[in-house]
């Protein structure tokens, strides 16, 4: 099957670069701009969008993180599987038409989403899931995937699953506390991590509200149920460079401060988890030895009211999501969301611009940071702003040769001035191939190099 994928991807990439329509034309892709003091920012054409946007009647939500999952035999039948908070969750296909919807359960939120392969079940044989942080109960939803169904997601949650997070540290540090699920210090950030070596899935996910990092692995019942059980979790500073950052402020966003993670994205080949910390920056943790850096490898500009200032940062408060294009031999790319406080009712936009933006670094070595592009209206499709979450695709897929980049928009066609009262949220489709062509400095990182059922 491996082969026949892999033949058919290659296929399919020749075609789409032969008779397909590219997503956006050659100016479209080419112009970036710049703010008075700061960077040059590539400017990106957007070449499709999920619709219809959410909220999309019944319960309130909006978008929020996306995946994808890549068919083993047929990459045009692939599905993008994006969560939707309050309203639960959404199936796509490539085209960004809706193919299934799952309502949250009652009280449920799902926040973020990721997809694994090859979960074994207890008679030996595999399925593929997707499995989503439910932070409304502390928990995981788990859905097993079959693409050629009609209804391709179908839920195996145990229905006695633990808690993902039972205590909390308490404020002074000292100690763990209960934490009941309604004060929704609850699973957040999500991403998974196939260890191959040792035969198991893991979820990793962020507790929302505290510094602390939960890795979960995924426990496959006799009667085909998906539960999980801690392996072990990783603890972080409530404080950076002095900063306190329990400190909330309503009224101005450069005083108010968030410790907790989200955007999350693992490098299976390295078994080395990219943790984003939303007010402080970057981290990687070795999942095969469980050690974390001792700081963030990349910091955020920090605040001018505060003494974690970081001007020379490319990236603003708050960093979202993560993700990576996986290219043959360990090369690649690390992509954030720099999402800022541009708009809202008490707006602190970046002096130089980077609100907004998409922050790019180099996979290997000291992940070092390349540049920057945003996303802009074009092709009939609105810019997008406030981005929370983003997948990032490597392989061959139709109409994308070089591969797929889909983003969170946090206001779909710009409604109510981006007043902070968004009237719709959804995802656009972005074409690998556009970033490379407007970037400032040349990714040469080729397409195909990353096959995530390969053993």
């Amino acid at each position: 099957m491996k082969k026949l994928y892999q033949a058919t991807l290659v296929a399919l990439a020749l075609l789409a670069s032969a008779c397909s329509k590219e997503p956006a034309t050659t100016t479209e892709t080419t112009q970036a701009a710049a703010s008075p003091t700061g960077p040059t920012i590539a400017e990106v054409a957007p070449a499709a969008e999920t619709a219809p946007g959410l909220p999309d009647g019944g319960a309130e939500g909006d978008a929020d993180d996306p995946s994808v999952w890549l068919h083993p035999t047929d990459p045009a039948r692939s599905l993008i599987i994006a969560t939707g908070k309050g309203a639960g969750l959404r199936v796509y296909d490539l085209a960004g038409k809706l193919v299934q919807r799952i309502d949250a359960v009652s009280d449920g939120r799902y926040n973020n989403v990721d997809v694994a392969y090859g979960l074994r079940r207890p008679d030996g044989t595999l399925m593929d899931v997707a499995v989503a942080s439910d932070r409304g109960r502390d928990g995981l939803r788990v859905w097993r995937i079959d693409g050629d169904a009609a209804t391709p997601l179908t839920d195996i949650t145990a229905a006695d699953q633990p808690q993902v997070f039972p205590t909390r540290r308490a404020a002074d540090g000292s100690s763990e506390v209960a934490n009941p699920v309604a004060d929704q210090h609850s699973a957040y950030g999500l991403t998974l991590w196939h260890d191959k070596a040792g035969g198991q899935v893991h979820a990793i996910i962020a507790q929302r509200k505290e510094a602390r990092l939960a890795q979960q692995r995924l426990v496959v019942r006799e009667d085909g149920t998906v539960s999980h059980e801690r392996v072990r979790h990783w603890d972080f500073p409530y404080s950076h460079r002095g900063q306190d950052l329990t400190v909330e402020n309503d009224d101005d966003p450069a005083l108010d401060w968030q410790s907790q993670f989200e955007g999350l994205v693992v490098d299976g080949d390295r078994a080395l988890l990219f943790a984003g910390q939303e007010d402080v920056g970057l981290w990687r943790i070795d999942l095969a030895s469980g050690k974390a850096d001792d700081k963030p490898f990349y910091e955020t500009r920090g605040s001018a009211k505060s003494p974690f200032n970081n001007p020379e940062s490319r990236i603003v408060r708050d960093v979202e999501g993560l993700a990576l294009y996986r290219g043959a031999n360990g090369k690649g790319y690390l992509i954030a969301s720099s999402q800022g406080d541009a708009h809202g009712d008490s707006q602190s936009p970046d002096p130089d611009g980077l609100h907004d933006t998409f922050a790019v670094f180099e996979r290997d070595g000291d992940n070092r940071y390349l540049g920057s592009f945003r996303i802009k209206a074009a092709n009939g499709i609105d810019a997008v702003q406030e981005c929370d979450g983003a997948e990032l695709v490597s392989f061959p897929l139709p109409g994308y040769p070089q591969g797929l980049l889909i983003v969170q928009d946090g206001y779909n066609d710009d409604l109510n001035n981006m007043s902070g009262e968004p009237g719709a949220t959804n995802f656009k489709l972005v074409s690998w191939e556009a970033v490379v062509a407007a970037f400032p400095v040349p990714l040469t990182v080729p397409a195909g190099g990353h096959d995530p059922r390969a053993p």
